[in-house]
């Protein structure tokens, strides 16, 4: 009883917390699907989102659910937060996912555990507060744990368990297509087990989720370099990391935790427990090896799995190491309420108010940020073409005020405003990209810098 209202109690202020950061303005990528796939501009209906597949920045299922949430909830709530709804709700039912399965199937202590870890989890946090579709990857791989156990336990053929297994799976692949390798994993681990029935819940997966894969299986095979010109080899094992050691900027610490706990489980929890992890190696291995456009953090799917395993060694190691464990997740937990992601909104808003005239938005597919310009005109120097040139846009367009998104990618943009006139005014902290965020700094990737042109100050 005691864990059930400390588990209330946790969900209601994680529910404050997600919902107050839900309000924050939208991130590129949000901002990308939204516009790209959601929005009901030029009288797209509620279903046209479904019937455009194929793109990195679609969550097809997520960007239909934010759409009936924009629908019902938009006035009431506001735009941003109504559009993250869905996945807040996919979030918090992860974790009661979490909770109620590994106190069923560990104890109460383990499940205490694993409910602290899901509540307080940086990761988790992060991706229920965007309307990007891994809050609903996540909770696929939650709730594939109880019903893949089911298959493993049971002696009967129990058709809706088969079912329930297969269409998780499949909304899982529809809202992100790598979710297709958490039934990998499940298939790898079943058939080392001999376990038929959880191969014939693959297999009905499979059919299910095979009208989904169609239309897209050719896109499925696109290389980065095909894809895009602009952003080239992903960098080192960070997504990998993050996920096995189910943080995000210590990931690499919690890793042999990890281990260890899955050592220290059962048997029939640490074969469950598996299959959505080497899903996850699946992914990474056929990333590596086929130079894939996916990033291994499209694997968020295993992260339930981890907290689980993290919650069986938190439960045998000694004191001293739990609060180590808790505040390595307290730290960046810190930094994702405390940071945007990428201060779109707020950067915007500042230019418009320092100019009359039309800004100029300098960043990959920086036309994202002219949904928060409202009535004015907004000009774009896309950097990542590859005949940019700032220098004849500044030319063309004569702005007062210049909004550099992406720092690192358009190196050549402070040299070319320094030399021009323009004053580096201030710069909007952000985080974004593979490597860790460890300070309230973020990083350039999520940072955007704002130049002014000097003889403009002086009016």
């Amino acid at each position: 009883m005691m864990s059930r209202k400390l588990m209330l109690l946790l969900g209601a202020i994680w529910l404050v917390v997600a919902c107050t950061l839900g309000t924050r303005g939208l991130w590129y990528d949000e901002i990308a699907a939204w516009r790209d796939y959601g929005s009901p501009a030029e009288g797209r209906a509620v279903w046209w989102c479904l019937t455009h597949w194929f793109d990195p920045a679609n969550h097809p299922l997520q960007t239909f659910a934010s759409r009936l949430s924009f629908e019902w909830f938009s006035t009431m709530l506001g735009g941003e937060l109504a559009l993250r709804l869905p996945s807040i709700m996919a979030g918090l039912a992860t974790m009661g996912v979490l909770w109620r399965w590994t106190r069923a199937r560990s104890g109460s202590t383990i499940g205490l555990w694993a409910g602290l870890l899901a509540f307080t989890n940086p990761l988790m946090l992060e991706h229920a507060t965007e309307a990007r579709g891994y809050a609903f990857m996540i909770l696929a791989g939650a709730l594939s744990l109880p019903i893949a156990d089911r298959l493993y336990t049971t002696h009967r053929m129990g058709k809706r368990t088969l079912l329930n297994y297969a269409v998780v799976q499949s909304l899982g692949v529809g809202t992100h297509l790598t979710t297709a390798f958490l039934s990998v994993g499940h298939s790898i681990l079943g058939l080392t087990q001999r376990s038929w029935r959880l191969l014939l819940g693959s297999a009905l997966a499979a059919i299910l989720t095979i009208p989904l894969l169609w239309p897209v299986i050719e896109g499925l095979w696109l290389t980065r370099d095909q894809l895009t010109e602009s952003v080239g080899t992903p960098r080192g094992g960070y997504g990998l990391l993050r996920i096995l050691g189910g943080q995000i900027a210590f990931g690499w610490l919690l890793v042999p935790l990890m281990i260890h706990g899955l050592l220290r489980s059962s048997q029939s929890v640490r074969r469950v427990l598996l299959g959505p992890i080497v899903g996850l190696l699946s992914l990474w291995v056929v990333i590596v090896i086929s130079g894939s456009w996916a990033y291994t953090r499209f694997g968020l799917f295993a992260l339930p799995a981890v907290l689980v395993a993290l919650a069986h060694s938190l439960e045998r190691i000694p004191h001293i190491w739990r609060l180590a464990v808790l505040g390595l997740q307290f730290y960046p937990l810190g930094l994702v309420i405390l940071v945007d992601k990428q201060p779109i909104r707020e950067a915007m808003h500042w230019s418009l108010e320092h100019t009359e005239r039309t800004p100029l938005v300098v960043g990959l597919r920086g036309e994202v940020a002219g949904v928060y310009a409202g009535t004015r005109d907004v000009q774009f120097s896309l950097c990542g073409v590859p005949n940019w040139d700032l220098s004849t846009d500044l030319d063309n367009t004569k702005p007062e005020v210049v909004m550099v998104m992406y720092p690192n990618v358009a190196n050549e943009a402070e040299k070319i405003l320094s030399g021009r006139g323009f004053r580096l005014d201030r710069t909007l902290y952000g985080r974004l990209g593979e490597s860790p965020v460890f300070t309230l700094s973020g990083n350039e990737e999520g940072s955007i810098q704002l130049w002014t042109r000097l003889n403009s100050l002086e009016k």
